[in-house]
């Protein structure tokens, strides 16, 4: 891996900056310092992240950002971004989803995937110890996500009480209201998390589609701060990243 000259951020990893460098992290003495000392990373493999090197303590925090979130679900399929992110980590590669999560918490690792309109990210906290198998995880919950029976509609049906419980929420229907009128006909003005009846209707072959169009190393952003060189980050990188598709699909 090599650590390129500072150079002004792009406006995506600015947004990223402020997950990577949490409070837990960093202090904001080591904070103060470190924000003027961002290092621009490029893997072997041509994974690009964005470095805060902090190794006061034996820990570090990677935020990721694939452009192109729920705005690019398809008609029909509202929900289907939101829904990926409950799967993520619920099984991947041999690892079913009991056997993923009792993995991420026996060796205390944070893994979690979220979705905007605009967006698709994830977070992975990890002690230095076992940041190689936190990477490896990552990447297999990126790259072979299992989607097996139980945790799809285990997490369908959550989602879907959720959705019930907030559609008795005046702030949540007004929401949804105001999306709608000022954003008619556009993909803003459908509902992030779906209704009940698209998320009942995403099957396997939409959530393997998604993975396949959408997480891809030309729509990705990486920020990683704490007690990593980046001459370490680089094999990390591609490790987690680099069986990604090289293109995502046209939008």
């Amino acid at each position: 891996a090599t650590a390129m000259p500072e150079r002004p951020l792009p406006t995506t990893f600015r947004a990223l900056l402020g997950l990577a460098m949490t409070a837990s992290l960093l202090s904001p003495a080591t904070s103060t310092r470190a924000a003027s000392k961002v290092e621009h990373v490029v893997s072997e493999g041509g994974i690009e992240a964005y470095l805060i090197h902090e190794p006061s303590i034996p820990f570090l925090s990677l935020s990721l950002h694939f452009r192109g979130g729920s705005a690019l679900d398809p008609d029909g399929k509202e929900g289907l971004a939101y829904m990926i992110s409950g799967l993520l980590d619920e099984g991947a590669g041999e690892l079913d989803s009991q056997a993923f999560r009792t993995e991420l918490e026996d060796k205390a690792i944070r893994l979690s995937f979220d979705a905007t309109r605009d967006a698709f990210t994830g977070e992975l906290k990890t002690l230095t110890e076992h940041r190689e198998r936190a990477f490896e995880l990552l990447g297999l919950a990126l790259t072979q996500p299992r989607f097996d029976a139980e945790p799809v509609e285990r997490i369908r049906s959550q989602i879907q009480a959720d959705l019930r419980r907030r559609s008795e929420d005046p702030e949540y229907v007004a929401s949804l209201a105001w999306f709608e009128t000022a954003f008619s006909g556009h993909p803003y003005g459908r509902p992030m998390r779906g209704t009940v009846e698209s998320v009942a209707g995403i099957d396997g072959s939409d959530l393997r589609g998604f993975v396949d169009r959408r997480l891809a190393r030309d729509n990705l952003v990486v920020g990683v701060a704490g007690d990593v060189t980046a001459e370490e980050l680089g094999p990390l990188l591609d490790q987690a990243f680099g069986d990604l598709p090289a293109q995502s699909a046209p939008i």
